[in-house]
């Protein structure tokens, strides 16, 4: 896990809140470990099955819960990605898959100590009024909570006190041989993590609630109509209308994208699961790279669900990965941020 950085803002509780995980919830962990592995050379996995005693002291809305789980982990660049998997018992991650299918459920900003999530989790509760959902510890260390943030924030956040990767011994690791983030060991390419992003209703009030919780701005806001060109969704001409704002979290970037109408994958998303984290992207501000990455998941059977253009030079595409890696992937040669598209420039207060 990084550590929170003079760069990040200032939220409540006083803390500093990057973006340390996001996580995945899946129906068999072990099958897409090397999956992930072979296709983005993401090494160093730590596999947990996250039982008792290990596993201890779990609640749901305030009553013991006891409940069990595989966990999957890989550190990438700044972010640690995670595959859960729900074994047994009432949990969240069980919810997600029965309520919309398997896919990105939560992210992440975790601290280090008891007293720092104990003091976010006070911060939560007196200045916005959002309960803790569900609780675990892991070990003597960790105590991990989600809180109830889908109506306010679009999305299920995590905090606590660690992650498993850094405190507690795996059941398994993978690669056996201790290999760690690699080029990919199918093309060569290097690929990092560099957005997160969340389908939502209503663009102003979500930017507003991470301003007011975590500090994270200023946003830029962009518009379709003016900001984008050349867009196509399964390979043909495509007229959708978004609208979508963009912030630094440190190295990640976070997006949150308002669907207005028309074909798009963020339509699909919020039509047919509603609001939620619906993409990662690896995007490499390379053109030549990028063609070797459509060619790469082309090889592997997958193709291009959308693309288009932002601004006059960075391409984006939205690979067709949610049946096998369980959720949508992203490429390009950049994002909003970096482009020259116009937009305008928001705190969030």
């Amino acid at each position: 896990m990084s550590h929170q950085t003079s760069e990040l803002p200032i939220g409540l509780a006083g803390k500093q809140y990057e973006i340390s995980q996001v996580s995945l919830a899946v129906k068999d962990a072990n099958a897409l470990v090397p999956l992930y592995y072979d296709t983005f050379g993401w090494g160093g996995w730590k596999v947990f099955d996250h039982v008792p005693p290990l596993h201890h002291d779990t609640e749901r809305h305030g009553r013991p819960t006891p409940y069990t789980l595989r966990g999957a982990e890989v550190q990438v660049g700044p972010i640690n990605f995670e595959l859960l998997q729900p074994l047994s018992g009432e949990n969240v991650w069980q919810e997600h898959i029965d309520a919309r299918g398997e896919g990105i459920a939560s992210i992440a900003t975790m601290f280090l100590t008891n007293e720092e999530g104990e003091a976010v989790k006070k911060a939560f509760r007196d200045e916005l009024g959002l309960a803790v959902t569900l609780v675990g510890h892991i070990g003597p260390h960790i105590e991990y909570y989600y809180l109830d943030t889908e109506p306010d924030f679009g999305c299920l956040i995590e905090s606590g006190s660690g992650h498993a990767l850094d405190f507690v011994p795996a059941t398994y690791e993978y690669p056996a041989d201790g290999s760690l983030l690699a080029p990919s060991p199918v093309s060569g390419i290097t690929y990092p993590i560099t957005q997160v992003s969340l389908t939502v209703r209503d663009l102003e009030a979500k930017i507003k609630a991470y301003h007011r919780a975590f500090g994270w701005g200023p946003w830029r806001v962009y518009d379709s109509a003016d900001a984008m060109s050349d867009c196509q969704v399964a390979g043909e001409p495509a007229d959708f209308h978004i609208r979508w704002a963009e912030t630094m979290v440190g190295d990640m970037n976070f997006e949150l994208v308002e669907p207005l109408g028309g074909p798009s994958p963020w339509q699909e998303h919020l039509d047919t699961i509603g609001q939620g984290l619906c993409s990662i992207s690896v995007a490499i501000p390379d053109a030549a790279t990028n063609d070797r990455v459509r060619e790469q998941f082309a090889a592997q059977g997958i193709g291009v669900k959308a693309s288009g253009r932002i601004g006059s030079a960075a391409d984006w595409f939205v690979l067709d990965t949610k049946a096998a890696f369980k959720c949508l992937i992203k490429g390009g040669t950049g994002h909003g941020f970096a482009s020259d598209a116009p937009h305008t420039e928001v705190s969030g207060g």
